[in-house]
């Protein structure tokens, strides 16, 4: 039996078990970034379909994030969060395997179902081991985590891409996921012991019925939908930028640099920015203004990025690690969306949330490869296409747009600083 003295210890390593996994899958989903001329060359594939390709991972993602916080709800983070991670382990292995475009798309299907689960989970485990007010914080801790893998991820993965291959290193990812069942599998508790005896005599075990009628409760609520429209906004920095198209569009405009390394200063600002701006929110109970100037500073931010002529690499770095830092800001739409949910409702309404966040991944990453290959001039490098910095330029107008647009949709968000 877990002793209640010993819960607080017990609650951080649950908790940050399930952020290790967040970090993991993050580490799987960024694959392709690294790997973009590889992948194209190995499956004779153009700029539409390999953003298909990444975008798979999406496919599945989004929509599984409804099911992901009923599943939750009802049964908990143990079992649910150990077949996730078979689910990625096994995802990667046929990735690497992939002999075509359609198994590699199988496999980043699968890895995209396992990952499904990795958010919502650390934060369903938070809201039952750690206090209300460490909440934001953990999110941002979380993130934090899986901007961690991120920042790291593109460099050592680039730099094994070309020392051992992208099939060799895709494996090592599989092996990092078998490490991590069983570890998962003990340690990982759904609630304190406590908390499992007090609901045992207090209430019976929730229903299909009254989880499903809390959805639509959350499914009615228009600040739900304004404050998941937002984070999706928001979340582009990573899913359409710094996961996919960023690198590409680094190496043309800076031909002479490690692309790898000037993508991780955003992965190295929302490390840095997710847990401040996750104190700093909690501190002073603010969530509309700091997400409010976070997506009009990286709205202008990433203008000068894309649009002003190659720079001082030092002055890039910079930009694109502030470009990180007011992104990440995006972190407190799961503080909003918890405070406008009953407790018990905490994982669907962050599962949904989520996969409002996720939508732009889904769209974004095949539309810009989409107009890529519709600006594109016709040449060609190994038999793989070459994309200008002008095609670049015009598809990535679609990130200051989705910011400002963000920022508009602020005015209408609420706060509500109940204790959860």
């Amino acid at each position: 039996m877990i002793k209640t003295k010993t819960t607080p210890t017990l609650g951080w390593i649950i908790c940050t078990l399930a952020a290790i996994f967040y970090c993991y899958e993050f580490l799987l989903r960024i694959e392709p970034s690294v790997m973009a001329k590889e992948l194209m060359q190995a499956f004779q594939a153009n700029a539409t379909e390999f953003g298909i390709l990444s975008a798979f991972f999406y496919f599945i993602y989004t929509p599984m994030q409804i099911v992901v916080g009923l599943l939750l709800d009802l049964y908990g983070s143990r079992r649910i969060l150990t077949l996730a991670i078979i689910a990625c382990a096994v995802g990667s292995y046929i990735f690497g395997a992939a002999p075509n475009l359609l198994i590699a798309s199988i496999g980043r299907l699968l890895i995209g179902f396992g990952s499904a689960f990795a958010f919502v989970c650390a934060l369903k485990l938070a809201a039952s081991w750690l206090p209300a007010r460490f909440f934001a914080l953990f999110v941002g801790l979380t993130t934090a985590l899986g901007m961690l893998g991120g920042m790291f991820g593109v460099i050592i993965l680039s730099s094994l891409v070309h020392s051992i291959g992208w099939k060799q290193t895709i494996n090592i990812g599989t092996i990092i996921g078998a490490v991590l069942i069983p570890i998962i599998w003990l340690i990982i508790r759904d609630k304190p012991q406590a908390t499992l005896l007090q609901e045992n005599h207090t209430k019976p075990k929730p229903q299909y019925r009254e989880t499903f009628l809390g959805f639509l409760k959350i499914l009615k609520n228009p600040q739900m939908w304004i404050n998941g429209l937002i984070a999706c906004s928001m979340y582009l920095a990573l899913s359409l930028f710094a996961e996919l198209w960023g690198i590409p569009f680094l190496t043309t405009a800076y031909p002479n640099h490690n692309a790898s390394v000037s993508c991780s200063m955003v992965f190295l600002g929302w490390l840095i920015g997710s847990p401040l701006i996750g104190y700093i929110s909690d501190m002073t109970r603010s969530r509309k203004i700091p997400i409010s100037i976070g997506c009009l500073l990286s709205a202008i931010l990433i203008s000068l990025i894309v649009y002003l002529p190659p720079m001082n690499i030092n002055l890039l770095h910079l930009l694109l690690f502030l470009f990180g830092v007011f992104s990440s800001f995006e972190i407190l739409c799961f503080a909003v969306s918890g405070e406008n949910s009953p407790k018990p409702l905490i994982a669907t309404a962050s599962a949904f949330t989520n996969s409002l966040t996720m939508l732009g991944g889904i769209a974004s990453q095949p539309l810009i490869g989409k107009i890529l290959d519709a600006t594109w001039s016709g040449q060609t490098l190994d038999k793989v296409r070459v994309y200008s910095l002008t095609n670049y330029k015009v598809a990535l107008i679609i990130l200051p747009i989705t910011f400002f647009l963000g920022f508009i949709l602020t005015f209408w968000l609420r706060e509500n600083h109940n204790e959860k």
